[in-house]
């Protein structure tokens, strides 16, 4: 079972190696004096990076994942990354879907959904970007269509991290509205109870100091609506806003009884 907090950061391509030695024992520092530590933080850095993580981070009590990962098992794949070799190393997360994966790459939905089953056949948790392309389209229309494509090899009950994330809202100056957030939160909630009951969900796309808290106000006495966590990307790469994010959510967290 995933913790019931959750802070994390793909790194994208952004970490050299100097960066990516650094970032864990640093977090690790700041947390050391907190009752969670280093419970419910990670990082999905780029390939040749997650042993550092792991060395770090991961042996601090915090998860690693990876953004990608191979339709294949091991075999004649020349350039591909297995989940089994991802298990084997130590990996929690596995992340699939992300808009810039689709957009770049042109993985559509039937390549996200084995790699979403090769991820669960591995024992590892998938992170599932969801959310719409644009503001004008539902977001239980976008994450219904995305659930009914992606998920039909996760087994009944299997750990998924569903992360939130509407695509016009990444790599912007703001996030997406808290009110918007919120409602987009308690339904993904409510349709991922009907495929498993081991999820938990995040909201990813610019989020920021402030955004945790003014989605929580946002959300008010609905706890469906309140994200679990939030997903960092650029903004997580530097420790100290990471570890601010971090403050603020457990923070927040704290004060609701969650």
């Amino acid at each position: 079972m995933l913790p019931e907090t959750l802070v994390g950061c793909s790194s994208k391509s952004y970490f050299s190696l100097a960066q990516a030695q650094e970032w864990g024992p640093r977090v690790l520092a700041e947390v050391a004096s907190d009752p969670e530590g280093a419970t419910g933080l990670f990082c999905c850095p780029s390939f040749p990076l997650i042993p550092v993580f792991l060395e770090t981070l991961g042996r601090g009590g915090g998860l690693v994942g990876s953004q990608d990962v191979s339709v294949y098992g091991p075999g004649a794949y020349t350039g591909e990354v297995s989940a089994d070799l991802l298990a084997e190393m130590g990996c929690t997360f596995v992340m699939a879907g992300h808009p810039e994966r689709r957009r770049y790459f042109g993985e559509d939905d039937e390549l996200v959904g084995r790699k979403v089953a090769a991820t669960a056949a591995a024992g590892r948790t998938p992170i599932i970007v969801v959310g719409e392309a644009e503001q004008s389209i539902s977001p239980a229309k976008a994450v219904a269509q995305q659930f009914d494509a992606w998920l039909s090899g996760l087994p009944e009950g299997a750990d998924l991290l569903v992360a939130y994330e509407p695509a016009w809202a990444i790599g912007q100056p703001q996030p997406a509205p808290a009110d918007h957030v919120a409602d987009a939160v308690a339904t993904v909630r409510s349709m991922i109870a009907e495929r498993t009951s081991g999820a938990r969900v995040v909201y990813g796309g610019s989020a920021q100091p402030g955004t945790y808290s003014a989605v929580a106000e946002a959300a008010g006495s609905r706890q469906d609506a309140v994200p679990d966590g939030l997903f960092m990307a650029r903004f997580g790469v530097n420790v100290d806003n990471f570890l601010s994010i971090v403050r603020e959510v457990r923070e927040v967290r704290a004060r609701s009884g969650r």
